[in-house]
């Protein structure tokens, strides 16, 4: 439980300008939580990507800590890229080039302040953003700043189009399932994963009413390729805002973060062995 549900907590932003240099000079690293601020379907808050990039990044955090690693969480970052969504009252609809911009000076923050080795934890699916942070942290590199490192699953960097780069780390994502129980039903958006993360860690923040009513979608990968085209298209595939089953079926479904928590770690601890 997080006391408050402050995304502040636990984050460089309760943190002393003394602390923040003595952490830099020992030598810690920073992870860097993003999302966006969406609509995710009548049962879950529009924060729900901008929660899910600040929990990742506080069980990144607790594994880091049990290995020995030191880092900071900076403040959340939640003016992304809502393409998809954009159809969609609550979406906050962020241009590309503010996106860069912010992300781009918060990163040079972080860098004139000490801190080498940055990675970015994102949770965020649509393709735009995902772009738009490996672009950013691409430049990054560019620049000299080669301990910014995009976290990634594989499947978004397939969808990227690229192999994992020193700006970009993927993990695994199939194997987070195993001994899980899903629905079985295609979802990628404020669907059964999503609803199990908040309500696990932010369980006073989902309409349990609006989500007992709610009935899977049944959509297909025609669909899904249909939404992905953002808007209205979005709009008329999932009207009521979310795609795949929105209650899940396997109580203890929050484990799934918990090990992407764990993949994202050692892909942390691996960078910093090979640095």
């Amino acid at each position: 439980m997080n006391n408050g549900y402050s995304i502040f907590a636990r984050t460089m932003a309760d943190l002393t300008y003394p602390e923040v240099e003595a952490a830099a000079e020992r030598g810690a690293c920073v992870l860097l939580p993003t999302g966006v601020i969406e609509q995710h379907g009548p049962h879950l808050p529009l924060g729900t990507d901008a929660y899910g990039a600040y929990q990742l990044c506080r069980l990144v955090l607790a594994e880091l800590e049990q290995r020995g690693v030191e880092a900071l969480i900076a403040p959340p970052v939640f003016w992304g890229i809502n393409q998809v969504s954009s159809a969609f009252p609550g979406t906050f609809r962020t241009r590309p080039e503010t996106a860069v911009a912010l992300h781009t000076d918060i990163l040079d923050s972080l860098s004139t302040d000490g801190f080498d080795r940055i990675y970015v934890i994102n949770h965020q699916g649509d393709i735009a953003h995902n772009r738009m942070l490996l672009d950013v942290v691409q430049r990054q590199h560019d620049q000299g700043h080669t301990g910014v490192v995009l976290l990634e699953p594989d499947f978004i960097a397939d969808r990227l189009g690229c192999s994992p780069t020193p700006a970009l780390a993927s993990f695994a994502m199939q194997p987070l399932f195993e001994g899980l129980e899903l629905t079985g039903e295609l979802g990628v958006h404020a669907e059964e994963i999503e609803s199990a993360l908040m309500m696990r860690w932010f369980p006073e923040l989902v309409d349990y009413d609006a989500m007992a009513e709610l009935k899977p979608t049944g959509l297909s990968a025609e669909d899904l390729m249909e939404w992905r085209k953002g808007g209205e298209h979005a709009r008329r595939v999932t009207p009521q805002g979310f795609f795949g089953a929105p209650s899940p079926r396997d109580p203890f479904l929050w484990r799934f973060h918990q090990r992407m928590a764990a993949a994202m770690a050692d892909l942390v601890t691996t960078a910093r062995s090979s640095s």
